[in-house]
């Protein structure tokens, strides 16, 4: 198996630092809301998509490390792809940091198998961290928020607490184990919110994590090129 270094700055409330990660794992939870009602509305979001529902939530994939990037650029291979902002936690060393990424997916073959359309696009995280022990004594209060640019138009795209899901201890607590591909060195995408009017697709994804608590917050945006074909 591939593993993939990351260089990445962790920021805490005493300065910052360099930080560089060897990955080995990428794993990307899914259907995570603790609100029933807002979980059916994403899977009926997406099943409208043809995609299909899940058989347990939350669900847990494994794709390779190597999709992971922290370029302000992504190109893709057709134009039905959309960025989802989720918290990334990276366990490494036995340390555990909190960052956000974007869970981008080509939409158009997610109807035919989640993991692969997942596999198909690179895995945006911003270049910063936090310390998750900052953290973890106000999770519920830590807020995701993306944009969207389609046709030169921003707009607001997703945006909600993680108080809204699962804990992501409890996602990190319940990764299965049964794979025996360890529990260390890995990225860990924490699940997502309905996306605001729907899933759009567009040439600018933007997204946010922010902390009201200790007031602070991570960015990250990517543009979106969709490459030619001659078939």
């Amino acid at each position: 198996m591939v593993s993939k270094k990351m260089n990445l700055t962790l920021n805490t409330q005493n300065g910052s630092q360099e930080l560089s990660l060897e990955l080995k794992r990428l794993i990307v939870a899914g259907w995570v809301g603790k609100d029933k009602e807002a979980l059916m509305a994403h899977i009926k979001e997406l099943g409208e998509l043809g995609v299909p529902a899940p058989s347990r939530t939350p669900t847990y994939m494994n794709l390779s490390p190597e999709n992971l990037t922290t370029a302000d650029q992504m190109d893709v291979v057709a134009p039905e792809s959309s960025g989802e902002v989720e918290c990334v936690l990276f366990k490494s060393g036995g340390k555990v940091y909190m960052g956000v990424g974007s869970d981008h997916t080509d939409r158009d073959f997610e109807q035919y198998g989640i993991p692969a359309s997942k596999q198909m696009c690179a895995k945006p995280v911003a270049p910063t961290v936090w310390a998750l022990d900052e953290v973890k004594d106000h999770l519920d209060k830590i807020i995701l928020r993306s944009y969207m640019t389609v046709k030169g138009e921003r707009k607001l795209y997703q945006e909600g607490p993680l108080g809204d899901n699962l804990s992501v201890l409890e996602i990190l607590e319940e990764i299965p184990t049964e794979d025996g591909l360890g529990l260390d060195d890995f990225a860990l995408y924490c699940g997502t919110f309905a996306a605001i009017g729907g899933i759009a697709y567009g040439e600018l994804f933007e997204f946010e994590m922010e902390d009201p608590i200790l007031n602070r917050k991570i960015t990250h945006s990517y543009g979106i090129s969709v490459l030619p074909q001659y078939l």
